[in-house]
């Protein structure tokens, strides 16, 4: 299990100035790694940000994943701030952050600790 820390509220979303582009491209991104898990989730470490995947050891994106016990759940709602955004299911939260090729994702399977820490199934380092 990893940690992520959120250190960002909704008022970040207001004042950060993004604009539906920036959330629609990491809504999107979010989107086609929920659909790569549902669809077994081999290809969903593709959408991993580095650490992300560097993070699943030795037995990578093979059976026995984490990646292939995340749940499967459509994408709610997205927050983007600068670089960072925040991806909401039913099921879990997923953490996503903007390189220079996209958007990758660098927590899935996020269930909130407290306000501030997230657990992580997948990254979130």
């Amino acid at each position: 299990m990893y940690k992520i820390i959120a250190s960002f509220g909704a008022a970040a979303a207001v004042l950060c100035g993004c604009s539906s582009a920036d959330t629609s491209s990491a809504q999107e991104a979010a989107q086609r790694f929920e659909a790569a898990v549902a669809d077994g989730g081999g290809t969903a470490c593709a959408l991993l940000a580095p650490r992300a995947r560097d993070g699943l050891g030795p037995v990578g994106c093979g059976t026995g994943s984490p990646v292939a016990t995340l749940p499967r759940a459509q994408v709610a709602s997205t927050v983007v701030w600068g670089d960072e955004a925040e991806a909401r299911s039913t099921a879990d939260t997923l953490f996503l952050h903007e390189f220079p090729d996209g958007w990758r994702i660098t927590g899935a399977g996020c269930h909130p600790r407290n306000e501030q820490v997230y657990d992580c199934a997948v990254g979130g380092r």
